[in-house]
C-alpha cells in the first residue's frame, strides 16, 4: 500500500513537472516569438522612414536641378544677348570717343567679352542636358576649366581606365557632389592649388578631390551640418548616400583637405 502511494507521488511529482516545464517552454516560445515580431516591425519601420527620407531628398534633388536648369537656360538666352547689346554699344561708342576715353572703352569691351565667356561656362555648368549628354567626366573637366580661367587656382587632373556611363540621374547627382566640394574650396579653403583624380575600375568609381588650403576642424563642421547651421558637408554626405558611394574626408588645420567618394559600379 506503501509503494502504491509512493508511487502514485511520484507520478504526479512527473506530471506536474512535465506541465510546469511545458508552460515554461511555450511561454519562452511566445515571448521569443513577440520579440521577433517585435524586432521585424522595428525595422520594417526604420526601411519605410529611410524610403521616406529617400524619396523626400530624391523630389529636393529634382526641383534643384530644375531650378538650376532654368537658370542655366536663362543666363544663355537672356544675359547673353544683353553683353552682346553691350558690346554692339560699346563698338559704337568707341568709334566716336577721344584719345583719352577709347583705351577705357577698349578695356571695358575686353571685359563685356570676358563676361560672356564665363557666362557661358557657368551656363554649361548648371545645365542638367549637358551632364546627360556629355556624361559626368566631361562635365568635371568643364569645370575645372572655368576654375583654372579665374587664374586663382592651379588645377592638376588625372584619370584613369576607361570612363563608364553611370546611369542619368546618378551622374547628375555624382556631378553636383563634386561641384559642391569645389564650391567649399572657393569659398572656405584659401587655396591655390587644386588637385582632381577619378579612377575607373571594372567594379568601382573612385572620385578624389585635394586642396592645399587652411583646411577645418572636421568633428565641429559635422556638428554644425547636423544643427544645419552649415549645409555643405550634408549636401555632400545625402548625394554620396544617394548613389551608394562611400565619403571619406581627410583635414585637419593647416594641412588641406582631401575628400574622397567610392561608388560601388555594380549597385547602380
Amino acid at each position: 500500500m506503501q509503494n502504491t502511494v509512493s508511487q502514485e507521488t511520484a507520478l504526479t511529482i512527473i506530471i506536474s513537472s512535465m506541465l510546469l516545464l511545458f508552460f515554461v517552454v511555450l511561454l519562452t516560445y511566445f515571448f521569443f516569438r513577440q520579440q521577433k515580431k517585435r524586432f521585424q516591425h522595428t525595422q520594417e519601420v526604420l526601411e519605410l522612414r529611410e524610403t521616406f527620407n529617400q524619396l523626400i531628398l530624391q523630389s529636393k534633388l529634382e526641383i534643384q536641378e530644375r531650378t538650376l536648369d532654368h537658370v542655366a537656360k536663362e543666363l544663355h538666352a537672356n544675359f547673353s544677348h544683353l553683353i552682346s547689346l553691350i558690346n554692339i554699344n560699346l563698338a559704337a561708342i568707341l568709334a566716336q570717343s577721344a584719345d583719352g576715353v577709347r583705351e577705357h572703352v577698349q578695356e571695358t569691351k575686353l571685359l563685356a567679352k570676358q563676361l560672356m565667356s564665363e557666362v557661358k561656362t557657368l551656363s554649361v555648368s548648371l545645365n542638367t542636358d549637358f551632364v546627360l549628354k556629355g556624361g559626368f567626366y566631361k562635365a568635371l573637366e568643364n569645370e575645372l576649366q572655368r576654375l583654372t580661367k579665374t587664374k586663382r587656382y592651379q588645377v592638376s587632373y588625372q584619370q584613369t581606365g576607361v570612363p563608364l556611363s553611370l546611369p542619368g540621374g546618378k551622374e547628375i547627382v555624382l556631378f553636383r557632389l563634386c561641384q559642391e566640394i569645389l564650391n567649399n574650396v572657393v569659398k572656405h579653403a584659401q587655396a591655390d592649388a587644386i588637385e582632381v583624380s577619378l579612377k575607373y575600375e571594372f567594379n568601382q568609381l573612385s572620385v578624389r578631390i585635394s586642396d592645399n588650403g587652411m583646411g577645418f576642424d572636421l568633428a565641429t563642421a559635422k556638428a554644425l551640418s547636423m544643427e544645419k547651421e552649415s549645409t555643405g558637408l550634408l549636401n555632400i554626405a545625402e548625394r554620396a548616400r544617394i548613389i551608394n558611394g562611400t565619403l571619406t574626408i581627410e583635414t585637419s588645420a593647416g594641412v588641406g583637405t582631401t575628400v574622397q567618394v567610392d561608388i560601388p559600379l555594380n549597385k547602380l
